[in-house]
């Protein structure tokens, strides 16, 4: 009975974490959509709150997860060793992106998911004329999105479920629910599905978040560089 009531607690506080970080990313695109006709101040205005709001959630999330780390997992840091692994992960992700893009054009007839279409659409909005939510939008891309989704959706998720010698089940389930609020049809679930298990197994090697954090942003890079500079053109 206590077993299934944590069960049932962590799912809710896993849920509500989910729901926070997609939060996270929408704001970001909304101030894209709908702050055209801001004032300068306003769009400032805006931009500092996200960042201090977004900095105390991290910084309160990071404590909680933290509790739960063992205390010699938190003395990991990121070696040049470590960076070379993050950059093969990064590696293996674009491959199982490039087999999934195919795998989706030959399913479904489309050569972009839904995700990477709506980004392109709302990266089409950035101008210098409002160069503070455009910054912004491609920082949450680079940056903010990868390290938030790390910390819940494989940090959190593992930690509140999972023991040590249940990877496979935890590298299954965190990836399924990683891929769920990525994709609107069934053909893009092979590639994200594929990417989260990478991002798994790169946390998964030293159990240290940092390291899917980092190949993470390694992976969210490309496209934000790609926006940026067609904003400049």
């Amino acid at each position: 009975m206590n077993n299934f009531k944590s069960t049932a607690l962590g799912l809710v506080k896993w849920i509500g974490l989910i729901a926070l970080s997609l939060l996270i990313n929408v704001a970001p695109m909304l101030f894209l959509r709908l702050g055209k006709n801001l004032p300068i101040y306003a769009e400032i205005l805006l931009v500092a709150l996200y960042l201090i709001l977004v900095f105390l959630i991290f910084r309160s999330l990071w404590r909680r997860y933290q509790k739960r780390v063992p205390e010699e997992k938190k003395k990991f840091k990121l070696s040049g060793k470590d960076i070379g692994f993050a950059f093969l992960f990064f590696f293996l992700a674009r491959v199982a992106a490039i087999v999934g893009v195919y795998l989706n054009l030959i399913l479904s007839g489309n050569s972009q998911t839904s995700n990477d279409s709506a980004i392109q659409g709302l990266g089409g909005m950035m101008s210098s004329q409002h160069i503070f939510f455009a910054l912004l939008f491609v920082a949450t891309i680079a940056f903010i999105a990868p390290i938030m989704e790390e910390l819940i959706f494989r940090g959190f998720g593992t930690a509140f479920f999972f023991k040590n010698n249940q990877k496979v089940l935890s590298a299954i389930v965190t990836s399924v629910v990683f891929t769920l609020p990525h994709i609107t049809q069934l053909t893009e679930f092979p590639i994200y599905f594929a990417l989260g298990l990478v991002l798994y197994l790169s946390y998964a090697r030293r159990e240290n978040i940092k390291d899917s954090m980092l190949v993470h942003i390694l992976n969210n890079l490309p496209m934000a560089i790609i926006l940026l500079l067609a904003m400049f053109k």
